[in-house]
């Protein structure tokens, strides 16, 4: 599918229905880019992922909020963005230029074709990070909200010592033999479930979020 540019977005296309022999007339500022994007949480094994539907012009400081929920993190540490660029050892990543003002910046701004990525990172001292892949560009319309539409494996809990620290208090909790293990429970719960994932309720969430 082209991309257009708002500014170039015609009016109205008029066309005949080859069924009806009906005018057909379209008014293309009803309709929207929709971003299929995959975010990723680096360093988990196996991948802690969800797909999420946004509109293009979605700004990042909305696209942290989505992503807090869609991911299930409180919202309780500072965060970033990190768009690609000269190869930063630090990061190890590949990405190096951090995006300043977030209510002014689009996700369409920084992504604009299949395969392009961003990092967003949360919790700068455990260095939760994720990376945003765009995977395709819809056609929205006017009725589209903000979705998760695919996803594996419940999110870590907060402070939970980044990957390598969240690998050690998986690996405690599952064996009951396990010097750290009474510490694990307490801190995960004895209900966690590493698989669990509820697209169903992420999406109320989404939907019960104001913008």
């Amino acid at each position: 599918m082209k991309n257009f540019k708002s500014s170039e977005l015609p009016t109205v296309v008029f066309g005949r229905s080859p069924s009806y022999n009906l005018l057909v007339v379209l008014d293309l500022k009803l309709f929207m880019d929709v971003y299929v994007i995959k975010v990723t949480l680096l360093g988990t094994k196996p991948p802690v992922w969800r797909r999420i539907l946004v509109p293009r012009d979605i700004t990042l400081s909305n696209l942290h909020r989505t992503l807090q929920i869609v991911m299930g993190w409180t919202n309780t540490h500072l965060h970033q963005f990190v768009f690609p660029g000269a190869k930063n050892l630090a990061l190890r990543q590949g990405f190096s230029a951090k995006i300043g003002n977030e209510s002014r910046t689009t996700l369409g701004d920084l992504l604009d074709s299949p395969g392009a990525k961003l990092l967003y990172e949360y919790d700068l001292g455990d260095c939760w990070r994720h990376e945003l892949m765009l995977e395709r560009v819809l056609l929205g319309d006017e009725s589209f909200r903000q979705t998760c539409v695919a996803g594996e494996r419940q999110c870590p809990p907060e402070d939970s010592g980044g990957p390598q620290g969240f690998v050690e208090m998986l690996k405690a909790f599952a064996q009951e033999d396990h010097p750290e293990h009474e510490v694990a429970c307490e801190w995960l719960g004895d209900d966690f479930a590493p698989e669990f994932f509820d697209p169903d309720e992420i999406n109320r969430k989404l939907q019960r979020r104001r913008a």
